[in-house]
């Protein structure tokens, strides 16, 4: 939790906690990957990239879900502002 709390991340532990091997290398992967996630997010705002196409690239560079690319997306999309 402390990582994450300096990294500023918000991080779902009742989801990690599902996992069956947790570890501190599964919060940093966590939080790189909300990091990443938020990159994607605003940089693709910026540019003007449709929701369709960030949902896109979340997906295939996260290998994340549609479900969690959609969560991210609603999470960060404020940040572009």
């Amino acid at each position: 939790m402390t990582a994450a709390g300096a990294a500023n991340c918000v991080i779902d532990y009742n989801d990690i906690n599902k996992e069956a091997d947790v570890d501190m290398c599964t919060v940093f992967e966590k939080t790189r990957e909300e990091g990443m996630a938020e990159g994607i997010i605003v940089t693709g705002l910026e540019y003007g990239a449709s929701e369709e196409d960030i949902l896109s690239k979340l997906q295939s560079k996260l290998n994340v879900s549609l479900q969690k690319a959609q969560e991210y997306l609603d999470r960060f999309m404020g940040h572009a502002i």
